[in-house]
């Protein structure tokens, strides 16, 4: 008999099935069928509904600091660690509806819910499986960029819910996102998050860090080479990670 793993990500989504196709997936596929109607804050608030409902009874609490460190009235990427499947929706849904498209591995977004949930964000979708269609996710991205959209992306790629909140490689070639369109990065450490949707652990609730860290503006890197600003971003996670596992952090809960 196979072993049932992470089931703290699907009971959750088997509670809210009726929920899900009753009334989130009926009318996201609405949306998508009359998309002159709905613009892309349109979208973007009634993702966050179903993010916030998906957390809820996921027993997931988010702690929370740096929302001051998001720019406004610029187009800005994001760049986060990756260690589960919450990260994407604890980053979106703590970003005051400020609409953020993330890069999405292409494999994922073909899971229950997901293909509606990567149209509400506006997504860009990428291949991890081959290099051309890593390469064409990351000009995607660019060209999404270029047109005003903020955009979260995961430099570590795939996720290793083993390695808890130890750092993998960053991968240089997605910064190419940023040195193409000179706009301002804001890395994101994320702490516990594999603990939130991975896992068979399904009664105890768990609390989720996310911080926004400082901005860096183009003029900070625009001399680095991708490998360069890829330890740059990894360096401040790196830092932000040590000082909460040292317990120097203090955050407020949401």
């Amino acid at each position: 008999m196979p072993k049932i793993k992470d089931l703290r990500f699907s009971v959750p989504i088997a509670v809210m099935l009726p929920w899900i196709f009753c009334y989130s997936k009926v009318r996201t596929r609405y949306m998508m069928n009359h998309p002159d109607k709905y613009s892309i804050q349109d979208r973007y608030d009634f993702g966050m509904r179903v993010i916030d409902h998906i957390a809820k009874h996921a027993r997931v609490t988010t702690l929370v600091t740096g929302r001051e460190n998001v720019p406004t009235g610029e187009t800005v990427v994001f760049y986060s660690n990756h260690q589960g499947k919450y990260d994407a929706l604890g980053i979106l849904r703590n970003m005051d509806n400020i609409p953020c498209a993330p890069l999405w591995e292409m494999k994922a977004a073909d899971r229950l819910l997901a293909h509606e949930m990567a149209y509400l964000v506006n997504a860009v979708l990428i291949d991890l499986e081959s290099l051309k269609g890593k390469a064409k996710g990351i000009v995607d991205a660019i060209e999404q960029i270029k047109a005003g959209g903020n955009m979260l992306i995961f430099p570590e790629g795939k996720t290793d819910p083993d390695k808890g909140n130890a750092l993998g490689e960053f991968q240089a070639g997605c910064f190419a996102c940023s040195l193409k369109t000179h706009t301002t990065m804001v890395p994101v450490a994320i702490y516990d998050s594999y603990k939130a949707m991975n896992g068979n652990n399904i009664f105890d609730r768990v609390r989720v860090q996310i911080h926004f860290l400082d901005p860096i503006r183009y003029d900070e890197y625009k001399d680095m080479n991708k490998q360069e600003i890829a330890d740059l971003i990894k360096g401040r996670i790196a830092e932000k990670l040590e000082e909460i596992e040292f317990g120097t952090e203090r955050i407020s809960e949401e």
